[in-house]
C-alpha cells in the first residue's frame, strides 16, 4: 500500500510541475505586457534603456511622475525575476521538479497549490516519476525495517532439561 501511495504521489508530480511552469509563464507574460508601454517610451526617449527612462522619471519635478518611476522599477524587476524563474524551468524533469517543488516562488507555489487539479497524466514522464517515487519509498521503508530488525536483540531460546 505504501508503494502504491508513493506511486500515485509520484504520478502527480509532473502535472503539478507543469501547472507551476504555466503559472510562471502566465505571470511573466502579464508583467511583460504591463512593461511594454514603458519599453516603447524608452526606445523613443532613451535609446531603449528602461533604467535610463526610470532615472528621467525620478528626476522630473512633478511628484506624480517621480512616483511612477517606482512602479516602472517594480515592473522591470518583476519581469527580470520571472524570466529567471522561467529559465530554471527549462531543464530536464529532475531539475524542473527541484525548482518547482523544493525552491519555488512561494506566492506562485501557493497559487498553483490552491488551483491544482489532481489529475493522473499517463505519459512517460509521469510513469517514470511514479515508479521512481514508489521504488525509492519502498526501498527506504524496507531498509529501515531491516535495520530495526537487525538492531533488536535476538532472543535466545532456552532449552529445557
Amino acid at each position: 500500500m505504501l508503494f502504491m501511495a508513493a506511486l500515485l504521489a509520484g504520478v502527480q508530480l509532473p502535472g503539478f510541475v507543469q501547472q507551476y511552469e504555466d503559472a510562471v509563464l502566465a505571470h511573466l507574460a502579464e508583467a511583460r505586457l504591463a512593461l511594454a508601454p514603458f519599453e516603447r517610451d524608452a526606445r523613443i526617449h532613451t535609446q531603449g534603456d528602461v533604467t535610463a527612462l526610470i532615472k528621467r522619471y525620478q528626476q522630473n519635478s512633478d511628484a506624480a511622475v517621480r512616483d511612477g518611476a517606482a512602479s516602472i522599477q517594480q515592473l522591470l524587476q518583476r519581469v527580470i525575476y520571472l524570466e529567471q524563474v522561467a529559465e530554471q524551468l527549462q531543464a530536464n524533469a529532475l531539475v524542473r521538479g527541484w525548482y518547482a517543488l523544493l525552491q519555488p516562488d512561494s506566492e506562485l507555489f501557493a497559487e498553483v497549490q490552491s488551483y491544482y487539479d489532481y489529475r493522473v497524466p499517463l505519459n512517460l514522464t509521469a510513469i517514470i516519476w511514479g515508479l521512481t517515487c514508489g521504488i525509492l519509498f519502498a526501498a527506504v521503508f524496507d531498509f529501515v525495517v531491516a535495520l530495526l530488525v537487525w538492531m533488536l536483540p535476538k532472543r535466545r531460546s532456552k532449552s529445557g532439561a
